[in-house]
Formats: C-alpha cells, structure tokens, sequence
C-alpha cells in the first residue's frame, strides 16, 4: 500500500516533467509542426471525397486527381479572396482610425472626466490599440504565402496516398486488431467531429455574409470568411469574428447599427453552436468547458495564433493517447465533461 501511494506523486512528477520537454519541444519547432498539423487535418476533410468517388466506380489515381484539383482551386480562390480583401482593407485602415476617433470625440462629450485621465483618452487609446492590432493582423496573412503553398503541396501528397492507405494498414497489422478497431474508431471520430464542424461553419459564414451585404457593411465577404475560420476556435471565435464588422456599422450607421450588426451575427452563432452543431455532432466528442478554454491558450501558446484554430482536434489526439493507457486513463475522464462520464 505505502508503495502505491508513493508512487502516484512520482507519476505526477514524471508525467509533469514529460509534458514540459514535449511542449518545449514542440514550442522550438511550431514553424515546421503548423503546416504538418493543417495538412492533415485538410486532409481528413477531403480524403472522404476521395472515398465517395471511389464508390461510385471513379478509379484512384483519378478521384486523387480531382479531389487535389478541387482543393488546390479552393485554396487559390480563397487566397486571391483574402489576400484582395485585406490589401483594400489594409489601404482603408487609416482612413477607418480617423473615423473612429471622430466617433469617440462625439461620444467623449457624453462620458464623464476626472483629474488627469477621462473615459474619452481611455477608449480613443484602446480603440488605436485595437486598430494596430488588426494591422498586423492583416500583415502577417498577407505573410503567409508560403506557409499555405507548403499546407497545399503537403495535402496533396497525403491525399495521393488515401486511396492505398487502408489497404496498407490492414495488410501490415492484422493481429493487432484491438489497435486497429481503437484507432479506427477514434479516426471516424476525429473525422466526423472536423467534417460537422466545417459544415457548420460554413453555414454560419453564409448566413453573416448575406447579414452584413443586406446592412451594406464594407468587406462582408471577406467577414463571412473570417466568421467560418474562428468558427473553430470555441467561445472566444465569435467575438474575434463579430468586431470588425461590428466597428465598421459603428463608423457607417452610429451606436444603434453597431448594435443591429452585433444582435444578428449573435443570433447566427447562437443558432449555429446551440443548435445545429449539437443536433449533428451529438454529445460523445464534447470535451469540458475549462480543458477546451485551456487548450486554447496552451495551444496559442506553443503553435502561435494558429495553434487556436486547431486546439479542439488536437486537444482530441491528446485525450485518445491517454485513452490508450491504463496508468493515463483517468486523465482523459477528467478531461471529459460532466454529461459525458458514467
């Protein structure tokens, strides 16, 4: 007895210590694991097309070949959609600062004033924040160029092997059959959890896209498009989503379109997380509130903003691992959320 209660501080001390080399680890080589971990997960999205085309009688090599084809048009499209937006938008911004501090001088006649600071220095300094901020936002995906060729290159060579892949798997690792039934379901899982999300995002995005092009808010397009990517990145996603469009109807229509905007792109995201999303993806890949919350900063903080848009799915890989061992097993309940534990 005594030796099995000293051994749990020794496993925790062990367990702890693994983790901060393998983030460490990871932390040095984010720049190379950032297009590795998009790549694959482009991958599950498309690799069931190739399968679809495979059931209605399309040879391989040829459902690889337009299933690349598609993704590298819809990769290029999707840039040449951002990378015009942002440069137009880019040209704008100062053009938007100003109208923004015209906006707090209006509104600073309103607020109260005391002693050395007032609430008018105070927003027109976090609003100048907010604005550099969004600057080097659209810098850094104007920079990103090469990241997302090397993200396509990769996935296209992963989804030239789709085809062989189980063929392969299962020649090789017949005896293991557990192993393969435990990485097989997982896989589906995985699957179907990043499939329903990026349906559901996608939904959301063309819902916010039609809402702002009716409230004739500039960029509509490129915010619907900003809408289905931080559609991936739970609760904190939608606000980082809804301020840009939200500061525009300030600029264009006052406080009450701002309003308006931000009450319809709520509603849109209410409908989509509280009821679509759970009606498709069910309750048996939901994590806990506070490991999802906390996966988002670890996540951020090893791979960088991106690390965010990915967190759930690989958080997933995380709890499947610890899934895998007895000694583990009881991390991945507590990773778990109330509902889902017997």
């Amino acid at each position: 007895m005594d030796t099995d209660n000293q051994s749990i501080p020794v496993k925790i001390l062990i367990y702890s210590t693994a983790a901060v080399i393998l983030t460490i680890g990871m932390k040095e080589i984010g720049s190379i694991l950032v297009p590795i971990f998009f790549s694959i997960f482009a991958f599950l999205i498309f690799s069931p097309l190739v399968h679809w085309l495979q059931r209605k009688h399309v040879p391989g090599s040829i459902s690889v070949g337009l299933v690349i084809f598609f993704f590298i048009i819809f990769a290029i499209a999707a840039v040449l959609l951002v990378t015009g937006s942002l440069l137009q938008l880019s040209s704008q911004i100062p053009g938007y600062q100003t109208q923004f501090l015209g906006t707090i001088e209006d509104i600073g006649h309103h607020l109260p004033s005391s002693g050395r600071f007032s609430f008018e220095e105070i927003l027109r300094d976090i609003g100048t924040f907010l604005l550099s901020l969004t600057a080097g936002i659209l810098t850094g995906a104007l920079n990103a160029g090469t990241t997302i060729a090397l993200i396509v290159i990769t996935t296209a060579f992963l989804l030239l092997d789709a085809a062989g892949a189980p063929k392969k798997v299962e020649s090789e690792i017949k005896d293991q059959s557990f192993l393969i039934s435990r990485v097989t379901e997982f896989g589906r899982s995985l699957i179907d959890f990043i499939l329903i999300r990026t349906e559901t995002n996608l939904i959301g995005g063309i819902g916010t896209t039609i809402l702002l092009l009716i409230g004739r808010i500039d960029f509509a397009v490129l915010w619907g498009f900003l809408t289905f990517l931080m559609g991936y990145i739970p609760y904190l996603g939608f606000f980082l989503a809804a301020f840009p469009p939200v500061l525009l109807a300030l600029f264009k229509y006052g406080a009450v379109g701002a309003i308006a905007v931000f009450a319809g792109i709520w509603l849109i995201n209410v409908l989509i997380e509280n009821i679509l999303f759970p009606s498709l993806a069910g309750k048996s890949l939901k994590l806990s509130p506070s490991v999802v919350f906390l996966s988002l900063f670890y996540w951020g903080y090893v791979l960088g903003g991106s690390g965010a848009l990915i967190a759930i799915p690989l958080t997933m890989v995380v709890k499947m691992i610890l899934e895998s061992s007895d000694n583990t097993r009881w991390l991945a309940k507590l990773m778990e959320s109330g509902e889902n534990k017997e």
